[in-house]
């Protein structure tokens, strides 16, 4: 089994082990012999299911059509270029087949989903860090009072007299201060779910690692490979806009 997960120390890993690295995100492996009893959800990693796919880490960003293999290197394990004899300092050209950069493109992609999932989770969870536990557990609750009482104002709620009360205000007045905050939060949570699509969209649209390189250079702070940028034009350094 294949996980894809933000780098750690090797401590950290546990049973599973580095099969290779793209950007700030390992790509691990776990025997699956080991994977009912590995600890793994500290790691917050995301499978891979197809092998090719996990170990196309090494393609990921290519633009040249070849990649640079050294021995004694997780590159050269999984593609056996050099020989196990070669010194450390011996270097050979690896041509990516059709099938290479169309897996290249396919890891690329689930990495970057990867991020933004990563980046999003983040600051949903630091929206809701802005009030306390014991007030969020009720907020659903308190939603639900709130409505049936502009519907009804009959229909007694003990939740939201008591609200009113410690507030020194109608029940009427607390009903859409409770309504008016929700929306408030529905909204900052619908803003960060619309460019989150966005730039899924973006990513998606994407059809080789050439228009993945420019989404991470315009989008994620890495600049694109160099020969790249210069046959684009772009002179602006890679900036981080997620």
């Amino acid at each position: 089994m294949f996980l894809v997960f933000k780098t750690v120390n090797d401590q950290e890993l546990g049973l599973v082990k580095r099969a290779g690295q793209w950007l700030d995100y390992v790509v691990g492996w776990l025997d699956d012999s080991v994977k009912d009893i590995a600890k793994i959800k500290h790691l917050n990693a995301t499978i891979i299911d197809d092998e090719d796919v996990a170990l196309a880490w090494k393609f990921a960003g290519d633009y040249r059509g070849y990649i640079s293999i050294r021995a004694n290197t997780l590159s050269n394990q999984q593609l056996e270029i050099i020989g196990s004899s070669e010194p450390d300092n011996v270097k050979a050209r690896y041509f990516l087949t059709d099938k290479d950069k169309e897996n290249g493109a396919k890891f690329m992609k689930i990495v970057l989903r990867k991020i933004l999932d990563d980046i999003y989770d983040q600051r949903f969870n630091q929206l809701n860090l802005e009030v306390s536990k014991l007030e969020s557990s009720t907020w659903q609750s308190q939603l639900t009072d709130a409505w049936t009482y502009k519907i009804d104002p009959t229909v007694k709620s003990v939740a939201l007299e008591k609200l009113a009360a410690a507030r020194n205000i109608t029940e009427d007045e607390m009903a859409d201060k409770i309504i008016a905050a929700h929306k408030k939060y529905e909204e900052r949570v619908l803003t960060l779910l619309a460019k989150k699509q966005s730039i899924e969209k973006e990513i998606k649209d994407c059809i080789n690692m050439a228009d993945l390189n420019v989404v991470v250079h315009k989008r994620f702070g890495y600049n694109m490979p160099v020969r790249q940028q210069e046959e684009l034009g772009i002179k602006e350094s890679s900036t981080y806009d997620l």
